[in-house]
């Protein structure tokens, strides 16, 4: 892919030269995305080519791991990172911003020679990274480790930052890049104990003093708590900075110069490949259907505006011609005309996939005295699965091929081009057993369910206590768990013991009298939540009997019951864990662990429990701090309505290992898997003591969508906790309740675009609805 140019357009002398390189970093993204972290560190050795940048997760644990002074990790994780690729790019783009200073403000011709003696920014980060790293060792006591860091380290430090550490925190600014440098590429500054000529000198004059320091301290009668405290002045930097504030700053110049990957970067160029052969009419038949509404509208308002629209689209091309380039793993990346920094622009950035919905676009409507109990978009977002309050599942969504419905679905890229979705249509036209009213039902009303990661199985649960799971293609039940969870909702060995006493007598009365066995014994415990395994092979279920349950698909029997809580339980989910080792519960440890499945449980006994999934141990239960006020309004711990209930809990991939609890309450918390620390909390601005019902994150784990008790649905900013917007009256486009708007129980959002739908179980709306918002 290195060799030969090949032209992207006739008539047009352009070519794009893509290195095999870029395709290799591209792969590597991918494997990175899918979680195949051995597979791409294999790939990476064996290839020599290092990432161009980190995807969201992975860059989200660096900053973590240095917030946290983890930085054997962080030097890890930066070890994969092609640091000479970044350099050349940006002297690049250097080079570029002065000839464009040349033509703008005719300040000569651009200094190559300075430009390759310049230190990048993130080139600076790395050579502090492990200049913290001799500094904390030391701190800790291990001077002979800190030394010896320091003497493998020596040539990089010297050659990378400034003798003094005054102002090489200022990795942003490109002015102490002309300090003057001696032979050696040392800087020589004068310091405040003598004449400093390299950076490695400057720390290892610390490290001294710190010695010097705590021996002398340990000779006399100080405490050893009181000496291990002991700090030269400016030991970590100018100001006598305090070790925390060193980190977060290094850790705010990694999050601004190490690059970001595009989500999904790989598929999305297949996708752009796709359309570019359709353009170029490598691929005829299907080139309509990748026409775009708004090139037809371009096209017309060029017709009637000619000259017009020529001159404007030459202007267009002289100042693009300027400031854009293509970066095949980085996306379009702009420069801008003055100070030389750089914007990317993914393709996974400010587009349909992270626009707020604002507005009603499609309404399910189900039949009368019937309510949506639950919902969820099938993986594709092809389609929304219901469970309603009689007990029928229904999926819908009917493809529209731009207004012609009768396209070949033999036809492999005709059927995968889809433009638009009809969500209040019954999917009849692949799925037969619809159209012929053979719905998949329960005899109660569904509660939860899951669809398995490939998109073929449906988990349904229902509030008798049973678990089915079926086939969606053909609407076949393949397996049937009746009585998933406890006959009685009393939790613990009293309910059980009694259960088996009415047994007994039932039992005797029949052989005695001959009577019919009670329907309530044949009725377990409602069944609130489900979720299938990564592999599929497993579903997870938590009930109204306070506990959750592993069920094997293929002996379709109880593997594991996890027993700790005491109260309904509201939510449970599979994650991946990473135990952290030669720590506290607190997971506060500097050392690395090991990654294991685990389980998640939410409850409304106000807990959250984390299990390992192997052992059905508990790791740890996290209680968040709900405020006194709502807590005074709980008089019954076993009821789920109560303030105090946790009914969402939600897993995000950035920032890794964390979770975000939503409980019945004015607020939510986003909270790590690893204690009780609380890293953000999510409350409202405008008005007090509304109650959170229901709630849903986007994909890119950008925005949090909750739904108040007043009738609106708020969205906040994930990383930063503020109210971006709110929507109002979204919980009156939501239900058919007339005299007062319904509570929602539910909130699902589009697992690739910017949609979300709503829906409310209420008993006196008039009929059931889910209305989508785009």
């Amino acid at each position: 892919m290195s060799g030969e140019p090949t032209s992207i357009s006739e008539g047009i002398a352009n070519s794009l030269d893509i290195p095999s390189s870029d395709v290799l970093r591209l792969i590597l993204a991918h494997l990175t995305e899918s979680g195949l972290h051995q597979t791409c560190s294999a790939l990476r050795r064996e290839s020599g080519v290092g990432m161009a940048g980190f995807v969201p997760a992975s860059k989200g644990l660096l900053l973590t791991c240095a917030e946290e002074g983890r930085w054997g990790e962080v030097l890890e994780v930066l070890d994969a990172l092609d640091v000479e690729r970044y350099r050349k790019c940006y002297l690049e783009d250097y080079l570029a911003k002065s000839v464009h200073d040349k033509f703008t403000h005719d300040h000569g011709t651009p200094q190559e020679h300075h430009a390759n003696g310049m230190m990048t920014p993130l080139e600076k980060a790395l050579a502090l990274v492990h200049e913290m790293a001799v500094l904390e060792l030391a701190d800790q006591g291990d001077y002979e480790l800190a030394y010896a860091a320091l003497r493998m380290c020596s040539e990089m430090l010297d050659r990378t930052l400034p003798a003094s550490n005054e102002h090489d925190m200022d990795a942003d600014n490109d002015a102490h890049d002309n300090n003057p440098r001696d032979s050696q590429g040392t800087c020589t500054n004068s310091g405040s104990l003598g004449i400093i000529t390299s950076r490695s000198g400057d720390i290892e004059r610390r490290v001294i003093a710190l010695t010097s320091m705590r021996n002398s301290a340990s000779d006399g009668t100080a405490a050893v708590d009181a000496v291990s405290l002991l700090l030269p002045a400016n030991y970590y930097g100018p100001s006598n900075q305090t070790q925390q504030k060193r980190r977060s700053l290094i850790a705010k110049l990694l999050k601004r110069h190490v690059p970001e990957l595009p989500p999904q970067r790989l598929s999305s160029l297949l996708q752009q490949s796709i359309r570019w052969q359709c353009h170029t009419g490598l691929f005829p038949t299907v080139q309509r259907l990748f026409k775009d509404k708004d090139d037809d509208q371009g096209d017309e308002n060029h017709a009637d505006n000619d000259n017009e629209g020529k001159s404007k689209k030459k202007k267009r091309k002289r100042h693009t011609s300027h400031e854009l380039k293509f970066d095949l793993v980085l996306g379009n990346v702009e420069i801008a005309g003055t100070g030389g920094k750089k914007k990317h622009k993914a393709s996974g950035g400010k587009d349909g996939s992270e626009r707020i919905p604002s507005r009603p676009s499609q309404t399910i409507r189900l039949g009368k005295k019937s309510y949506i109990e639950t919902a969820m978009f099938l993986p594709d977002g092809k389609g929304i699965v219901t469970g309603s309050s009689d007990g029928f599942i229904e999926i819908w969504g009917e493809t529209i091929h731009n207004g012609k419905d009768d396209v070949d679905q033999s036809q492999g890229l005709n059927s995968f081009i889809q433009t638009e979705v009809d969500y209040e249509k019954l999917r009849t036209s692949d799925l037969p057993y619809q159209r012929n009213d053979d719905l998949m039902m329960h005899d109660a009303p569904i509660l939860a369910m899951d669809v398995s990661h490939d998109g073929t199985l449906l988990g349904t649960a229902s509030s008798d206590g049973t678990v089915c799971v079926w086939k969606i293609m053909d609407g076949k039940l393949l397996r049937k768990l009746e009585r998933a969870h406890g006959g009685s909702s009393v939790g613990g060995d009293r309910g059980e013991l009694s259960l088996s006493f009415v047994k007994l007598f039932v039992t005797y009365c029949k052989m005695k009298f001959h009577v019919a066995t009670p329907r309530f014994l044949n009725i377990g415990a409602a069944v609130t939540c489900l979720q299938f395994s990564p592999d599929g092979s497993k579903v997870l279920t938590g009930g109204h009997d306070s506990t959750c349950r592993e069920f094997g698909l293929l002996a379709s029997r109880m593997l594991k019951e996890f027993r700790g809580h005491k109260s309904y339980v509201n939510c449970c989910n599979y994650v991946s864990l990473t135990l952290v080792t030669g720590g506290g519960q607190d997971g506060s440890s500097r050392h690395g662990g090991s990654n294991i499945l685990g389980v998640v449980t939410g409850s409304a006994d106000g807990t959250v429990i984390v299990w390992n999934a192997k052992t059905a141990e508990p790791l740890r239960e996290i209680t968040p701090p709900i405020p006194s006020s709502s807590m005074e309004v709980v008089h019954d711990t076993h009821s789920i309505v109560g303030s105090k209930s946790i009914h969402t809990v939600l897993h995000l991939h950035s920032p890794p290992q964390t979770m975000i609890v939503v409980p019945r309450s004015d607020r939510a918390y986003l909270m790590s898997y690893s204690g009780n620390t609380i890293l953000r909390v999510y409350t409202r601005d405008d008005v007090q003591g509304t109650d959170f019902l229901a709630a849903s994150v986007s994909p890119s784990n950008q925005w949090l969508y909750i739904a108040a008790d007043d009738g609106n649905c708020v969205v906040f900013d994930v990383q930063t906790g503020v109210v971006e917007t709110i929507v109002k009256s979204f919980a009156e486009e939501c239900s058919t309740r007339s005299e007062k708007v319904s509570d929602l129980t539910g909130i699902i959002h589009h697992p690739h675009r910017g949609v979300i739908g709503g829906y409310s179980n209420d008993k006196s709306q008039k009929r059931g609805v889910l209305t989508l918002w785009k």
